[in-house]
């Protein structure tokens, strides 16, 4: 079932946190290729780990929310606020022993989570330039229509 945000009417089918793992994997592969081409691989394992933060991340909310804000499920809101208390203690955790990590390069660290987001915005500002396409021909042909009428 596609989802329709509120705001324009962007339609994301359902499998578009699947994409959103195939963008960032390549992203990721992307960085790799780059920083162990400086022969940097500290970087590469910098890089790697806050690609796999922000990637767990998103996978426990992609999670959270597909099973808990269904039809027929109480105390939804309840959960959530539990699991996202649950996420945060672990997550900073998570980063309390990568800050104290003197191998791991934390700007490299916090690029990786960037490579996160980055995918997200690059597939959406994808979907944006596909609709205005799509707007631009289906205007573009009923001008043309309009023409030969």
């Amino acid at each position: 079932m596609p989802v329709i945000s509120e705001r324009k009417a962007t339609i994301l089918d359902e499998h578009f946190i699947e994409k959103i793992y195939r963008t960032i994997a390549l992203t990721w592969a992307l960085a790799m290729l780059w920083s162990l081409a400086l022969w940097k691989p500290w970087i590469a394992l910098s890089i790697t780990l806050g690609v796999g933060l922000g990637t767990a991340v998103l996978a426990a909310y992609n999670t959270a929310i597909r099973k808990l804000f269904v039809p027929g499920v109480q105390k939804a809101g309840r959960a959530f606020f539990k699991f996202c208390a649950v996420k945060f203690v672990l997550a900073g955790l998570l980063l309390y022993f990568i800050a104290k990590w003197h191998s791991i390069n934390l700007i490299a660290f916090c690029g990786g989570i960037f490579l996160t987001h980055f995918a997200i915005y690059a597939k959406l500002a994808g979907i944006k330039i596909m609709e205005r396409q799509k707007r631009l021909a289906d205007i573009t042909s009923s001008s043309v229509l309009s023409r030969e009428n």
